[in-house]
């Protein structure tokens, strides 16, 4: 197996895992410490018992662990939680039987629990258990039972057992102003979404977390597989593409296989791509174009693999194949008109141009004939001197019919909105509050969160869920 297919099966292997970096690092750093209570809040659907379970995962406990349960019990969890069952040895008997040995006793349904009786419980594992780690989801069923008089005087109390066991102490709930709880806590992580174009985007604030300086507040995070994972900030510099060689190792046959792009994410969204279809490319101006370049080196990969025929801008062909020493063994130049040339060729007849670009691009075609499938990357910037009315570009999208599917590359700087009309599917690069995304607004809208998974770089996206 070559190390390209080991890497590709070991990021299919932690798209089902969580990591230590799926969470905060200020959050890391408050759960080092030897003891602690935590408030996570936020609406229903905002992802609590989510973030919770993340935690007990993070933190490693087995056994350790007291985990009350005032909404589900813990057949539901473990059902909409499959993989908490690779924390805890799966039962042999049901989950909620009474006989279920002590793996499973850690996971208690309170649902019928009167506040006393799961008072005296929590109240026992930290009095005979060492560093225990219990988690209430959630304190909301159990304080709307107590006036405030005793609601107080018990959360006291639990803070009070909590520091004398050197116990870790969670709380989720749904309260949406500040409760009396929210002062007590060491630390309070408040979940929220909203909608933007019909995508549900979803963000986790650090609103306090004693001891620990809090660096960035905001963070985005997605619930793809049931599992809470959070983005980094934007770092340029983590696509600078290092001048590594990989060697492309082909595919046998590409005829039955579905025209995709080569993320899996992504390609599940969209599904099979439209044979001869328009793929158009660009970034908010703000970010490089570096991003564009670590994007598409994972497409030329696929391609390439795939045995299809690569007809590439000369820009794109210098930037990837030359600079980036990608080994891609079926390529072919493709003609691109030197946009900051001289001033003769600034004023050329648009219509020479054009027919000059079709005439050259047609001899490549030719030459191809009865290859394997042909798939083009161009950038507009090859295009707009002889391109600018909607007759030019409408002649652009018949041509590029006889090519199995084209990747048009957009200048953020020159009207790319004439394309958007004619484009069967369009991405563009965001930035929002620090946080690189990548947007599907063609056929529909979906946001993706970007991470970069090693040093070539290679770009993994998680679909925002």
């Amino acid at each position: 197996m070559s190390n390209r297919s080991r890497t590709d099966m070991a990021n299919i292997d932690n798209r089902s895992n969580h990591s230590f970096l799926d969470i905060p690092f200020e959050l890391r750093e408050f759960m080092k410490n030897e003891t602690y209570s935590l408030l996570v809040k936020g609406r229903s659907g905002s992802g609590k018992t989510t973030l919770a379970l993340s935690i007990l995962h993070t933190l490693k406990e087995k056994n350790n662990f007291f985990y009350i349960s005032t909404r589900s019990s813990p057949k539901q969890l473990f059902d909409h939680y499959p993989w908490l069952r690779k924390i805890i040895k799966e039962p042999d008997k049901d989950i909620d039987s009474q006989e279920v040995g002590k793996n499973l006793s850690t996971f208690e349904d309170a649902r019928l629990d009167e506040p006393e009786s799961l008072f005296e419980r929590v109240t026992n594992q930290l009095m005979d258990v060492k560093n225990p780690v219990i988690i209430i989801d959630s304190w909301d069923s159990v304080a709307s039972l107590m006036d405030r008089e005793a609601r107080l005087n018990n959360e006291r109390v639990l803070q009070t057992w909590r520091e004398r066991a050197k116990a870790k102490l969670i709380f989720t709930s749904e309260e949406t102003i500040e409760s009396s709880l929210e002062y007590i806590v060491d630390g309070v992580v408040e979940l929220n979404y909203h909608l933007i174009d019909g995508i549900r985007i979803r963000n986790l604030f650090l609103k306090k977390l004693r001891g620990i300086p809090i660096k960035r507040s905001l963070y985005f995070f997605t619930l793809k597989d049931r599992i809470l994972r959070c983005f980094n900030s934007y770092d340029p510099r983590e696509f600078k593409m290092n001048n590594t060689r990989e060697k492309v190792s082909k595919e046998a046959d590409n005829s039955k296989q579905l025209l995709q792009i080569g993320y899996q994410d992504l390609d599940n969204y969209i599904g099979s791509l439209p044979q001869g279809g328009l793929i158009t490319i660009e970034t908010d101006i703000s970010l490089s174009k570096d991003i564009i370049f670590s994007f598409l080196n994972d497409v030329l990969y696929n391609f390439s693999r795939r045995q299809y025929c690569l007809l590439l801008d000369s820009s794109i062909k210098d930037k990837l194949v030359l600079t980036y020493n990608f080994n891609i063994l079926n390529y072919s130049k493709l003609f691109a008109l030197d946009t900051l040339g001289s001033a003769e060729n600034s004023i050329q007849d648009a219509i020479k141009q054009k027919d000059s670009f079709y005439n050259f691009v047609a001899k490549i075609v030719s030459r191809l004939e009865g290859k394997e499938k042909i798939v083009t990357f161009m950038e507009s910037n090859s295009l707009d001197n002889f391109m600018s009315t909607c007759s030019d570009i409408e002649d652009y999208c018949r041509f590029i019919k006889k090519f199995e599917l084209s990747f048009l590359i957009l200048n953020s700087n020159n009207n790319p909105e004439k394309y958007y009309s004619v484009s069967d599917i369009h991405l563009k690069f965001v930035l929002m509050c620090g946080t690189l995304f990548l947007k599907c607004t063609t056929p529909s809208a979906a946001l993706f969160g970007i991470r970069v998974v090693n040093s070539v770089p290679r770009i993994k996206l998680d679909h925002v869920l």
